[in-house]
């Protein structure tokens, strides 16, 4: 619970940065990937699946190379566990939901609109230690 909380501070951090600056240092990111692969590697199918995803909405400019790599380092440093198969898409659903709905509410334009995104990683990970995952 511990290394969670750790990390939890960690993208609070990032995020902050990631609002003002528009990017996420690769000294963040990296370590995180490169940890994550050497200690909990083989992952489920469903984990190889989200990475995969990433690099998807990576291609296809949905998401932010810097984002793309938050989120990889947090998914392969987190220990695998089935929380991860819905509350990954959940928190992506949610965060992204409430996003068009706040555009909306300020008249600001709802879609085609790059914004800062390495906020979610904070909800996602507010959702694992609100179930007790790790």
């Amino acid at each position: 619970m511990k290394l969670l909380l750790l990390l939890l501070l960690l993208v609070i951090l990032v995020s902050l940065y990631d609002y003002r600056y528009a990017r996420i240092p690769n000294a963040v990111t990296l370590p995180l990937i490169l940890l994550g692969s050497f200690t909990n590697l083989p992952k489920p199918w469903y984990v190889l699946f989200f990475l995969a995803a990433f690099l998807l909405f990576w291609k296809e400019r949905w998401m932010g190379g810097g984002d793309v790599k938050l989120w990889a380092g947090i998914i392969l440093f987190l220990p695998p566990t089935e929380i991860t198969l819905w509350a990954l898409p959940f928190t992506f659903f949610s965060t992204g939901l409430a996003q068009l709905l706040w555009r909306k509410l300020r008249g600001e334009v709802v879609t085609g609109r790059r914004t800062p995104a390495a906020w979610r990683t904070v909800i996602y990970l507010l959702i694992l230690i609100g179930v007790h995952a790790y």
